[in-house]
């Protein structure tokens, strides 16, 4: 879930709040035919302002919407049992957004410099608990902070497919699915950071989006990821760790910025990809 830019996530859980407040009314009053036009415009102008991703004011205009509009004899004849049962599902919706927008407002108070794993970044690059975090960060020109490394879900259903080919990448999936599982899988549940080097790394999975539909690209939902991170976080710059110059360059695009490893990291016979400058992230110059 990702808030518009200036939403804080008190202000969307406030409109959630108030949209669900009016739905309510509309069900408590009698006259449920004009009002529920009269709360989908108002409800439609807050949740527009408030969230970016997914689009929960599209949401309104269901079918159920148009045949209102349209004003068909059936519709007629069922309206006001059709419009409740219609109030009662953008209620369920509105619902779900609020406990995941709580779940994330829960997960933005733990410290640490939020870094999101690319695929590829487990794969081919020693196990997040090998590196040492303080010298990564130096070498990009970082304070040395403790980091808190993100593995999004979308990484997760990656490894899982990549595991079932043939080959090296086959093998190197597995190897990374069993490291994750031996770190989180007692976790999965509520996802909170593990540690996993001490005063240097925890390490999560940041829980997929209950409201937001797949659309099959991996890389797209990693920066979604680290999008929601920056919101939730705007006190603390966000980074993807990613070795992929093209993941590199949709990042920038979208003003997140990008950090990788150092050669004597990468697992041996791994490809040797165009890396970084030592002197930049893909954000621009050091930062202090």
């Amino acid at each position: 879930m990702r808030l518009n830019n200036g939403v804080s996530p008190t202000e969307g859980l406030g409109v959630l709040a108030e949209a669900q407040t009016m739905w309510h009314n509309v069900l408590g009053g009698r006259d449920a035919f004009d009002a529920y036009f009269h709360a989908v415009d108002q409800i439609h102008s807050k949740l527009s302002w408030a969230f970016a991703d997914p689009d929960l004011a599209a949401g309104l205009h269901s079918v159920t919407y148009w045949h209102a509009v349209s004003m068909d004899g059936g519709f007629l004849r069922e309206g006001p049992r059709v419009i409740r049962r219609e109030i009662r599902t953008q209620l369920s919706v509105l619902e779900n957004a609020t406990v995941e927008l709580l779940k994330l407002q829960e997960l933005s108070k733990y410290p640490g410099i939020p870094i999101v794993y690319d695929t590829n970044m487990l794969n081919h690059w020693q196990q997040p608990s090998g590196i040492v975090w303080p010298n990564v960060l130096k070498g990009v020109g970082l304070k040395a902070h403790p980091v808190r490394l993100i593995i999004p879900m979308t990484v997760i259903d990656e490894l899982d497919r990549q595991k079932y080919g043939q080959g090296d990448l086959a093998r190197k999936a597995a190897t990374a699915i069993r490291y994750l599982d031996r770190f989180l899988g007692s976790n999965r549940d509520n996802r909170l950071p593990v540690e996993i080097r001490k005063g240097q790394a925890t390490l999560e999975i940041w829980p997929e989006s209950q409201t937001r539909k797949r659309d099959g690209d991996a890389d797209l939902a990693i920066l979604n990821c680290a999008s929601e991170i920056v919101q939730l976080l705007p006190n603390s710059r966000t980074y993807v760790l990613t070795g992929d110059m093209g993941m590199r360059l949709r990042a920038q695009q979208r003003g997140i910025s990008t950090i990788h490893l150092p050669d004597e990291y990468r697992k041996p016979g791994a490809a040797i990809g165009e890396a970084l400058s030592p002197d930049f992230d893909s954000a621009g110059p050091k930062q202090p």
